[in-house]
């Protein structure tokens, strides 16, 4: 009876082991698939906080640029338009030139500024008009300089993105009494755009004027759209104003 007993249990081993076996294998299984969901809905859940956090930059990045243009359009507009109207009365020829420019500056203000990016040509061209029309209400006591040099050839910038130093120059850097000079440089090379803006710095009224505000969104632009690839240095240097940016394209 002992032997047969023995025998039993020695012929049931095997199957004891299969069965353990299984159950282990069982378990495992449920476990690495357990180990597997969490770790996949750790992983979306991580995707759609970096999602949710790039669409709020993306977000704010357009609010910006909208008030952005709305800061430009209100006191740049309704001098420009009296400047035109000026010339309109006296019958200037300069007067179709005149609102064309500025025909063309609303035109990218409100259109091209939808993109992420334009083209180089685009915000040099919008440059030109930009001072031209500001030239209409200057004396023979301000000079502007403005230069181009290199190939913008296809290269793109983020719109309006050079503007704001550009009023900023003529808001703080423009005497009616004193000479002036405004000297505004673009160099276009294969891997990078480099602006230069010096001006005289004349004290203004106004603690912050609308040209600080937009140096101020400019700057937050910058590290929302060249993080990693601008440098950007303003400094005053015995009264005079000097901006200095490299983008890396």
């Amino acid at each position: 009876m002992l032997h047969i007993t023995g025998w039993a249990i020695c012929m049931s081993l095997p199957l004891l082991f299969v069965r353990g076996q299984y159950w282990y294998n069982h378990v495992l299984a449920v476990v690495l698939s357990v180990v597997l969901s969490v770790a996949i809905e750790v992983t979306c859940h991580r995707w759609r906080l970096s999602e949710q956090a790039l669409h709020s930059k993306a977000l704010k990045a357009a609010a910006e640029l909208s008030f952005l243009k709305s800061q430009l359009q209100p006191h740049f507009l309704f001098n420009t338009l009296n400047n035109i109207y000026s010339l309109a009365m006296s019958q200037h020829e300069y007067t179709a030139a005149s609102i064309l420019k500025l025909s063309n500056m609303m035109r990218y203000a409100t259109t091209d500024t939808g993109h992420d990016y334009v083209l180089l040509q685009r915000e040099i061209e919008c440059i030109h008009d930009y001072i031209d029309l500001q030239q209409l209400r200057l004396t023979s006591r301000t000079k502007v300089r403005f230069s181009v040099s290199g190939n913008p050839g296809i290269k793109c910038i983020a719109p309006m993105l050079l503007l704001p130093f550009l009023e900023n120059a003529f808001e703080r850097g423009v005497s009616n009494q004193e000479a002036s000079d405004i000297v505004v440089h673009l160099q276009a090379t294969d891997k990078c755009i480099r602006f230069y803006c010096s001006n005289r710095h004349f004290p203004v009224t106004m603690d912050e004027g609308p040209g600080a505000v937009d140096i101020r969104h400019a700057r937050e632009r910058l590290q929302q759209l060249y993080p990693h690839r601008h440098q950007l240095q303003i400094r005053d240097d015995n009264g005079v104003h000097v901006v200095k940016l490299s983008l890396d394209i």
